[in-house]
């Protein structure tokens, strides 16, 4: 008589394999399951959220009413940390040696994700391979305007005028490494313009001597521009977006202009530190779209802020697209950090 083998106790399959499919079973458990209650459990307290700006500045203008629509969103409290200096980078890289738990979201821009890195010979930090994109948040568009005694009334009038005189004018640098002077040199560079800049420690100096006759050419945000523009004291010739402005809806583009595929915005986005659980990324880009419907954000766009939001993956190409624009016409016009 046969008797049955004590190492098969489950139709035929060894003692032995049985004994490895439940090892393998409880691994992968405890593999998944910490990630899956994390996500499951998110967010179980305040989210930290890194802005590296100094408070009180343009950029707070979109940081706190994002916030608190990202806290609505996820019914948790989300709290603004202004962590300025450095163009941004030292609040950035507080942001991507933070735990990718989900509990550190930054906001990034032109100058921390796309620009800084070719400006600057060490940041820090990566802008691609320390962080994970969240979401688009919106865009900075820029205006070129010129002193009302100027005579240029177009843009196509300007650059005519500075190709007949050389090198006689200039303009004003708001930023070194800024959205607007970045736009201002690829101008420059697409039409072909001898136009020394003159560098400011910041827009309210630039903007200062552009309206005291100081100099005639200025490239500036929309948003601090648009007060100038309807109290008559700046002109403007062109926005550089590749639609125009929702604030300015009758200044044509500089794509429109006579520069076709031209472009220079400035923007932010959210972003977390690298390995963040895609179950939370996801999470919080639809915070960040359901905060973009709040009217504290939307009021926002009267003042020529236009908001996108987007997927994460859409970020991250505009993030590669833009550092790669950037990179070039930083090195091909020999832009150095101040």
């Amino acid at each position: 008589m046969t008797q049955s083998r004590s190492n098969e106790p489950h139709g035929g399959i060894s003692r032995r394999q049985f004994l490895t499919a439940g090892a393998a079973a409880v691994a992968s458990a405890a593999i998944t399951r910490p990630g899956q209650a994390w996500a499951a459990d998110y967010p179980a307290r305040a989210i930290q959220f890194i802005v590296p700006f100094p408070a009180g500045g343009g950029t707070d203008l979109v940081a706190r009413p994002l916030a608190q629509g990202i806290g609505e969103a996820l019914k948790q409290s989300v709290v603004v940390i202004n962590k300025g200096g450095a163009a941004g980078n030292i609040g950035t890289q507080q942001a991507a040696r933070s735990a990718p738990d989900g509990y550190t979201i930054a906001l990034g821009s032109t100058g921390t994700h796309t620009v800084n890195q070719s400006l600057y010979e060490n940041i820090g930090y990566d802008p691609v391979k320390d962080f994970e994109p969240v979401s688009m948040v919106c865009y900075y568009n820029n205006v070129l305007v010129v002193h009302p005694s100027f005579p240029a009334r177009t843009l196509q009038e300007l650059v005519a005028l500075i190709k007949a005189n050389p090198g006689k004018y200039f303009y004003g640098i708001t930023q070194n490494g800024s959205s607007a002077h970045l736009a201002m040199e690829l101008l420059k560079a697409t039409a072909g313009l001898d136009l020394p800049g003159v560098p400011y420690k910041g827009a309210a100096a630039a903007v200062n001597d552009f309206l005291g006759g100081q100099f005639p050419i200025l490239m500036d945000v929309v948003i601090n521009q648009q007060q100038f523009i309807h109290g008559g004291k700046s002109r403007p010739l062109a926005v550089t977006s590749a639609q125009r402005a929702q604030a300015l809806p009758d200044v044509p583009t500089v794509a429109e202009s006579g520069f076709p595929g031209y472009q220079a915005i400035g923007w932010n986005g959210v972003f977390v530190p690298a390995g963040t659980p895609a179950a939370i990324i996801k999470m919080l880009n639809g915070a960040v779209q359901s905060a973009l419907k709040q009217p504290a954000l939307a009021q926002l766009t009267q003042n020529g802020l236009e908001l996108h939001g987007g997927t994460p993956e859409e970020l991250g190409r505009f993030v590669a697209s833009e550092s790669e624009k950037w990179r070039t016409l930083i090195k091909n016009a020999d832009i150095k950090a101040t």
